[in-house]
């Protein structure tokens, strides 16, 4: 779950109006294109549905929830190109591919905005480091109780917030480094795209999940600048949310 998806579940809702038809299963992005940071949703033939059967995709394994969809999230940095979709037999030791069928899928640059510079990319003390591993552990074990065949949703995805500015956007690069004070460049030693999608809003504002779905972690990370009041809401599918910075 560490790949930078997770301000694309506001998109989902739009990806179902033309279908890609591909035999055994079929692609539901429009003309099978997908951005970089977006999410590749895939449906197998309802005949298939109860066979041992997961959709090969990326180099990558993806099984389909209990509706026969596939929720593959795409990197915000994954290579703009074509990428070969196929299904494959898990019910034996040795995966093999389930027919001769198979289609593409063409992933697209996107322009994430510009990129903007934090500060130093300083290092932790030992202190801190062991409290942030501590942190990390909390968070991955809320992360590995996600039902990924499940389907807990109920309706479209919406926005947590509406009417409200969004002050830094899902997948802009936030840029470390140090600054020359006499030439003032900066040279920039450390990139990392943001992976969400930061809402500035005046409080006490109710935040309203994005979709239905099981509460896995609720939970206070006290180091400054991580999370703080965090939530974490399964979804199904593979599909997560995350709050961060809650009052």
């Amino acid at each position: 779950m560490k790949t930078f998806v997770s301000g694309l579940i506001f998109s989902l809702a739009f990806l179902f109006a033309t279908e890609s038809r591909a035999g055994t299963f079929e692609v539901l992005n429009y003309n099978s294109l997908v951005q970089q940071g977006g999410v590749l949703v895939v449906r197998i033939s309802d005949d298939l549905k109860d066979k041992d059967l997961q959709l090969f995709a990326f180099d990558e394994l993806h099984p389909f929830n209990d509706n026969g969809l596939a929720f593959v999230g795409i990197g915000v940095d994954h290579k703009p190109e074509r990428y070969i979709l196929y299904l494959v037999e898990t019910s034996e030791e040795k995966h093999l591919q389930y027919d001769f069928f198979y289609t593409y899928v063409e992933v697209l640059e996107k322009d994430f905005g510009m990129p903007w510079y934090v500060g130093p990319a300083g290092k932790p003390n030992k202190a801190v480091q062991e409290q942030s591993q501590k942190e990390e552990k909390i968070k991955d074990d809320a992360y590995a109780l996600a039902d990924v065949e499940a389907d807990y949703t109920s309706g479209q995805f919406i926005r947590p917030l509406e009417n409200v500015e969004e002050t830094d956007g899902f997948g802009t690069l936030r840029l470390y480094g140090s600054r020359n004070r006499k030439t003032k460049k900066i040279k920039i030693e450390r990139k990392v795209p943001h992976g969400g999608v930061d809402l500035r809003a005046r409080t006490p504002l109710p935040v309203i999940a994005v979709n239905s779905g099981k509460v896995l972690l609720a939970r206070n990370f006290p180091l400054c600048g991580t999370e703080g009041n965090m939530l974490i809401i399964d979804h199904g599918s593979g599909i997560l949310s995350l709050y961060l910075h809650l009052s």
